[in-house]
């Protein structure tokens, strides 16, 4: 076996979304990155939806203009038979159904393009230290040691650090999902460019179009329990190492004598999923089933001394929610930031890597949170064990801020006391504001530009982690300005002159939220 020893900044294991991400800004930013990547098989291929949100965030990481072209087939909404009602949604502007393996590529290759190193092969060992070293083989059999400054296990489910005492698995309830493709020519027209989610009693199936006839349809259900579990089917713990790949949790064999073939156990649990089914009924299944674990966990922490763990990496979040991918493209780029801040100026490393161990920790209470919510009507309505464990470890989440990029909308649109003091506050102009004396401030790390800096946040009353931004407004910055002003008028012209423009919406919103979390005073004069 040929045997080489290599250097690089950053050594980035796994090229899917957080993988290629995070090389990709990295590298343009000068620093020397290789990526270790390990494709899954060709037919085991996930379908995701993208809403239209993530194109803001696809032209942000100077993605979008690849994936555009690309062709993926369009995303105009979602349409949800859901705790038997029925919702739908739509977006002015299209967002992407996906194939991950396709969207996985374009990604990988955008990485490539700005200078990372990608070697197809293997991960067998990373020690971390000072100098992490990261022994890998390549395709071509060729051992490769590798030094780095920094590692980033961006290598999803597999976990290939994370699961060496960093990850903690779920014990509440632990979800299978089955998949496969199906060619659909009768699909309703209006419907042929939209998800479709259904749920029942013991599951939900969804429905994802990558093409006007061809869609991948899945279901999520619970894995057979040992005392139950027959031969040749299912997972009953987390998938071993020795048998995974990067994302996927793969069963053993299809089917078994004296065991259900997979196929069957597929079909029973979409029946059930009545109005898909229907769908369906004149469809063609041209795929086997297949299966991958759909369970969620998170890590213990998600960065130390010489390593972080990004994206799925990190934590896996609820199918349901469609925010998988933006997910990772988030962490990566935090990542990116943090691993740049480390490689700059090693004093900060520590401030640094702790607000991507937070960040990552409250996005995955919030997506908790926001799942928990959709869980809890489905436990009204059908009454079962399913749907009750989902709605319970939800609402038992965390109580950290939301993603600060996300607060705004998110909070108006879910908490009363915010919604509340915006209205007030844009219709009321008597109200003088002023601060509390519980407020404080206090130096908190934050992102600027392409490093992480020490910046004034404010520790408000009720919530874990200190407040910097929401709307786009510095609520530092706000609540200084407030202590010289007062009424609401004179705060949003103070702010627009001392900071600069912003929206007033925007303004509003940072007051109501600092009002709703009681860091500031409604007084009326």
């Amino acid at each position: 076996m040929t045997h080489r020893v290599e250097e690089c900044d950053v050594l980035v294991v796994g090229g899917g979304p957080s993988g290629s991400t995070t090389a990709q800004l990295l590298a343009a930013w000068g620093r020397t990155v290789t990526i270790v990547h390990r494709p899954p098989p060709a037919h085991l291929t996930l379908a995701e939806s993208l809403p239209a949100s993530t194109r803001k965030l696809l032209r942000f990481l100077g993605q979008l203009e690849a994936v555009d072209a690309a062709g993926f087939y369009t995303n105009t909404g979602n349409r949800a038979d859901w705790a038997r009602q029925s919702r739908a949604t739509t977006s002015a502007e299209p967002g992407y159904h996906v194939s991950r393996g396709a969207f996985d590529r374009v990604l990988l290759e955008g990485a490539r393009t700005a200078g990372a190193r990608v070697i197809e092969g293997t991960v067998q060992r990373v020690d971390v230290g000072d100098l992490a070293r990261v022994t890998a083989v390549a395709a071509d059999g060729t051992s490769i040691d590798y030094r780095a400054r920094y590692v980033a296990d961006c290598s999803g489910r597999a976990g290939v650090i994370a699961r060496h005492g960093l990850r903690r698995h779920l014990v509440s309830y632990r979800t299978l999902a089955i998949v496969a493709e199906w060619e659909c020519d009768d699909w309703p027209a209006e419907e042929r460019t939209c998800t479709t989610i259904e749920s029942f009693a013991d599951g939900w199936a969804w429905s994802v179009p990558l093409s006007a006839t061809r869609r991948q349809c899945t279901v999520m259900v619970d894995p057979p329990s040992p005392a139950r579990s027959r031969p040749g089917f299912g997972v009953t713990g987390p998938p071993s190492p020795a048998r995974s790949r990067p994302g996927f949790g793969v069963t053993g064999p299809l089917s078994k004598e004296g065991s259900r073939p997979l196929f069957q156990v597929y079909e029973e649990a979409l029946a059930k999923a009545t109005t898909l089914a229907a769908r369906l009924a004149k469809a063609r299944r041209v795929s086997a089933p297949w299966t991958c674990d759909a369970s969620l966990y998170d890590a213990a922490r998600a960065g130390d001394r010489g390593v972080l763990l990004v994206g799925d990496a990190a934590s896996f979040i609820e199918p349901l929610s469609s925010a998988g991918v933006k997910k990772a493209l988030l962490s990566a780029w935090r990542a990116a930031v943090v691993l740049n801040t480390c490689l700059i100026d090693p004093a900060m490393a520590g401030p640094a890597i702790e607000l991507h161990v937070r960040r990552e920790r409250e996005v995955y209470d919030d997506c908790l949170r926001r799942s928990s919510a959709f869980f809890a009507e489905a436990s009204a309505a059908y009454a079962t064990p399913f749907w009750s464990a989902r709605a319970q470890h939800g609402a038992g989440a965390g109580s950290g801020a939301a993603d600060p990029e996300d607060m705004s909308d998110d909070l108006l649109g879910r908490d009363d006391s915010i919604r509340a003091a915006f209205d007030r506050l844009r219709t009321d102009s008597i109200v003088h504001l002023r601060p509390a004396a519980q407020l404080q401030f206090a130096p908190v790390p934050a992102i600027d530009g392409r490093v992480v800096v020490m910046r004034e946040g404010l520790i408000v009353p009720g919530l874990t982690a200190p407040l910097q931004y929401a709307a786009g407004v510095d609520l530092a910055r706000l609540a200084r300005i407030v202590s010289g002003c007062g009424d609401v008028p004179a705060i949003i012209e103070a702010y627009q002159h001392d900071v600069g423009p912003t929206p007033v919406a925007g303004l509003l919103t940072g007051l109501s939220l600092l009002v709703a979390r009681h860091a500031l005073v409604a007084v009326d004069r």
